[in-house]
């Protein structure tokens, strides 16, 4: 690596336009990937890519922010892309699971008379990271991993 770039901030900002070059990448290939694969099957390729645990030197809360911002980009609403929670979910799953936090992806239902609402979410040790809804209100029908304690 090229001397100048070893500095701390560079390395910092270097790290930061890599990861949100890395996830707009990513999130251009979403639409195509969510028609070819079911949700399970995607999160399970996902799984095995965490195995490749990438160390950043960038903290969770840094690496959340990026997330979110790239995550609410303008283009990303249009309505090729998933809607907000499910495409911040899928890409908070993989890039905390990348960098090698214990991270859970949840989907849930809430029925409202005859509606019926779908909403994900992501926790990190069993809290919520960058929620767009309230959570709590939500039926949770879908979790990956599976917890052992449901099993």
């Amino acid at each position: 690596m090229i001397h100048c770039l070893r500095h701390p901030i560079r390395e910092h900002f270097l790290a930061k336009a890599v990861l949100g070059s890395d996830l707009l990448l990513w999130l251009f290939c979403l639409p195509v990937m969510l028609r070819m694969h079911t949700v399970p099957i995607l999160l399970e390729r996902l799984a095995r890519s965490e195995k490749r645990v990438r160390k950043m030197p960038i903290e969770l809360r840094g690496a959340v922010g990026i997330v979110t911002w790239v995550c609410n980009l303008r283009m990303f609403r249009s309505r090729l892309f998933p809607k907000l929670c499910l495409r911040q979910s899928l890409v908070l799953y993989r890039t905390l699971s990348q960098m090698g936090y214990p991270v859970e992806i949840h989907f849930g239902a809430l029925k409202e008379g005859d509606d019926l609402h779908g909403h994900s979410w992501v926790t990190v040790e069993g809290k919520p990271v960058a929620d767009t809804a309230q959570s709590n209100i939500f039926k949770v029908v879908y979790t990956y991993p599976p917890s052992l304690s449901n099993t």
